[in-house]
């Protein structure tokens, strides 16, 4: 796995969290938007209803939302996962940090692009935002109705290029030929 992640850049964790934590989160997060349907894919068009229409910025919706699964202690809950943590221990050891801020992220079905949500991205480097190189993002998708929607693309071995001149958080040059991956995460 060390290996796989200072080629690439990344790893891939499937079935790190269990579907009964998913669940949690899920119901939590419906709870507290005060969605009340019976019906799971009810649930999600609710969802989706909800933050189409935000009057609010995606930022302003997500905060309260992370704080409250933070608070139930749900984030710790997924980051103490048998798979999860244990793949994690391997890359770093067992002296572990964790930071909090807020990241949780909104991906809405009718604002795929950087033009209507700030949080949908181009091309980009974490660093870019705040993030240190010791920083190791997690990604997952917690509310989402196929795996064709709210997924990751990445640059493979990008890390190894350095700092990538950038202006407005977009990348002003990009070598001519580089990789991508889409990954096809599930919960």
């Amino acid at each position: 796995m060390k290996k796989s992640f200072s080629e690439t850049g990344y790893i891939v964790l499937r079935n790190a969290i269990s579907k009964h934590l998913i669940k949690d989160i899920q119901s939590e997060i419906y709870n507290l938007l005060e969605i009340n349907e019976d019906n799971q894919n009810k649930k999600y068009l609710k969802f989706c209803d909800l933050v189409n229409n935000l009057k609010i910025s995606e930022f302003e919706c997500m905060k309260p939302i992370f704080e409250y699964i933070f608070y139930k202690g749900l984030i710790e809950k997924m980051l103490l996962e048998k798979k999860f943590y244990n793949s994690i221990v391997n890359l770093l050891g067992k002296d572990l940090s964790f930071c909090n801020d807020y990241s949780l992220t909104l991906i809405s079905p009718n604002k795929n692009s950087p033009k209507k949500n700030y949080l949908f991205k181009d091309w980009h480097q974490e660093i870019w935002s705040g993030a240190s190189p010791s920083t190791i993002q997690i990604w997952t998708p917690l509310i989402h109705k196929d795996s064709n929607y709210g997924q990751i693309e990445l640059m493979e071995e990008s890390h190894k290029w350095g700092h990538i001149p950038h202006m407005y958080r977009k990348p002003t040059l990009l070598p001519k030929k580089y990789k991508t991956k889409t990954l096809n995460l599930k919960y």
